[in-house]
């Protein structure tokens, strides 16, 4: 020390001893009290104040079971909005403001600042909030009960504050009008959660449809498919319409719809009837609606729910009057059904197998629909039943006079005759269909070849005409022009290299393989386009007739060699002529021979039968009995 005056002022080198408000340990234990209270009160601002009450209890009665514990649990503390957000915050301010001082008191200067600042920064704000926007739910109601004692610590300050809060701002219920909804479910996105995503479009389709019109949805009058009321309901108009896919149809000109025709109409007529769309629909009579193209959607629905209908014709207003009443026209401009409607509130074009447009709007059309094509059952081949005399003699001359197989040689008369009546084959698309739709409908060909594809079958064509396709060249094919002569040939070699034998062998136990290898692949196109009938000879329809010939005839040749044994049996030396016709129709029919009682001898020849295929029954052998006296 150095004494400077008579005033014994002193100047020491000694540095003083810090005196701190708490003991250092149990000021740094606070400090670090006071940065869990502030990260908890910043998380809980976050967490607690972000949920509304009716969010909370959504999440309370649609969350999961542990969502909703933790809504449960916070929803009565939270329901004191106010009061919740006041305690917080003057927690949280109090808490910061304590450790702002407790690190003047333990630093001093700038140091303390940054270390408070960074501290409260980090620790209290971005760790918890980061935390809490997703865990927020869950932190407050595991501290719910710390929340509890703040709010009771805090109650003679927030409590007032948040009534005077409640006057002038009012509660904390946020309502959300349509246009909200429609928008909050729309930002819904699809990449986390496709089904509810998909929910949630059929959800905002239900509500928009109160703001469009029928005149949104229409199918436009261009692709309506209508009839002229004298379209006269045969087989081939019906299956036209049935082709096309609609369940109703509207009927007659474009501009003048009198009436309504449901394909269910159809279902008892007859078409050899010959009824018109006209007489079905006076019948029927169902309700025509026509509604103006500003009809809300939503109150077309309504009308619909009803069941009258389900169909409505849209009209709008025309520049031209009416000269008698001075009203404007009204013109249609298309059709709204119920599934219109249904697929605004899908959001989503509902295309079944007969839509031939997949979108009303767009009018984007489908290439022919995938339901099979009704009409394909009239123009297919069928069997003709009848044909005359004169043609059935014309075609035997003919078929004898071009092959050597269908002579008396091969087949006889009466199987030919058969061969033929079961073999008739017509095609005709000479009728065809009236109706004619938006859309042009190509040609229907029934095709009786294709070219590289093989075939079994030889054609004579009897009438009408085919149209034949080789080379890059197409021409016609008229009567008595056949087809696959290259078949016949290949029979012949069969039936001349290993006959069929009506005694050992049958159609039945002939090799599938052997008869599948007899086609030939035509290298041309064969075509019917309007009417043809022909004759079809398959393999196995000849090889038939050829083997019931080969029966036939071996058992008329058995049959005039038992008349020639009984004759001889007749002769005056009786008994050894008997037993000679015995022994030979034992030896040549194996039958069985026995003895009665009286030493007679019976000898029994089992009668027979061939059954052919046109019905007639052959006795092979007859029964022959002898009782002469050994």
């Amino acid at each position: 020390m150095i004494m400077i005056d008579e005033m014994r002022t002193w100047i020491s080198t000694e540095t003083p001893t810090r005196i701190y408000y708490l003991p250092l340990y149990l000021q740094m234990s606070i400090v670090f009290v006071l940065f869990c209270l502030s990260a908890l009160f910043s998380g809980l601002n976050l967490g607690l104040m972000a949920l509304s009450p009716q969010e909370l209890m959504l999440i309370q009665k649609s969350g999961s079971r542990s969502e909703r514990q933790y809504a449960e649990t916070i929803l009565p503390v939270r329901q004191s909005g106010n009061y919740l957000l006041c305690t917080i915050l003057i927690m949280n301010v109090v808490v910061n403001s304590a450790i702002s001082i407790l690190f003047e008191d333990m630093t001093s200067g700038m140091l303390a600042f940054v270390i408070a600042s960074v501290g409260i920064v980090v620790i209290g704000e971005i760790i918890p909030q980061s935390i809490c926007v997703k865990k927020g739910l869950a932190v407050g109601a595991y501290t719910i009960w710390l929340t509890r004692a703040f709010m009771i610590l805090t109650f003679p300050l927030s409590y007032p504050i948040s009534k005077i809060l409640d006057i002038f701002l009012g509660e904390d219920t946020p309502v959300y009008d349509r246009n909200k909804l429609i928008n909050l479910m729309k930002m819904t996105t699809s990449e986390e959660n496709q089904e509810l995503a998909a929910d949630l479009k059929i959800a905002v389709g239900a509500m928009e449809i109160s703001e469009k019109t029928v005149g949104d949805v229409l199918t436009k009058i261009e692709d309506v498919f209508m009839l002229p009321e004298s379209i006269v309901l045969d087989a081939t108009n019906i299956a036209e319409i049935i082709r096309r896919g609609y369940t109703r149809i509207p009927d007659d000109d474009r501009s003048d719809i009198i009436s309504l025709l449901m394909v269910k109409d159809l279902a008892l007529i007859d078409p050899d009837d010959n009824f018109t769309v006209k007489m079905v629909c006076e019948f029927y009579q169902h309700p025509l609606r026509f509604v103006d193209e500003s009809t809300p959607l939503h109150a077309m629905l309504d009308e619909f729910k009803v069941g009258d209908y389900h169909l409505a014709i849209v009209q709008t207003l025309t520049s031209k009057y009416d000269p008698k009443t001075g009203k404007q026209y009204k013109e249609p401009i298309g059709i709204v059904t119920l599934e219109d409607i249904v697929e605004e509130i899908l959001q989503a074009e509902i295309v079944d197998e007969s839509d031939t447009i997949t979108d009303n709007v767009y009018r984007t059309t489908r290439k022919y629909n995938k339901e099979p094509n009704v009409t394909k059952i009239l123009m297919s081949e069928e069997t003709c039943k009848s044909l005359s005399l004169q043609m059935e003699s014309m075609a035997m001359y003919w078929l004898t006079n071009h092959h050597a197989l269908f002579t008396n040689d091969y087949v006889d008369t009466r199987a030919l005759s058969h061969l033929l009546r079961k073999n008739i084959k017509q095609v005709n698309l000479s009728h065809s269909p009236q109706i004619y739709g938006n859309t042009a409908r190509k040609q229907e060909k029934v095709p009786l070849y294709c070219i590289n594809h093989p075939s079994s079958r030889f054609i004579v064509i009897l009438e009408g005409r085919a149209t034949v396709k080789f080379q890059n060249m197409e021409f016609e094919a008229g009567p008595w022009t056949c087809f696959g002569t290259e078949l016949l040939d290949q029979l012949d070699e069969l039936v001349n290299g290993d006959p069929l034998d009506g005694d050992q062998r049958s159609l039945d136990g002939m090799q599938s393989t052997l008869i599948g290898s007899i086609q030939f692949t035509p290298d041309f196109d064969v075509q019917v386009s309007e009417f043809c009938r022909f004759i079809q000879v398959t393999v196995s329809s000849y090889l038939n007739a050829y083997h019931v010939t080969k029966i036939a005839r071996a058992a008329r040749d058995k049959r005039g060699l038992t008349g020639s044994l009984i004759k001889a049996s007749l002769r005056p030396d009786g008994s050894d002529g008997a037993r000679r016709v015995s022994e030979t129709l034992i030896k040549r029919q194996g039958s069985k021979s026995s003895f009665d009682g009286r030493g007679s001898r019976k000898v029994i020849v089992e009668k027979r039968r061939c059954v052919s295929d046109y019905g007639k029954h052959l006795p092979i052998a007859c029964i022959v009995q002898n009782n002469s006296t050994s």
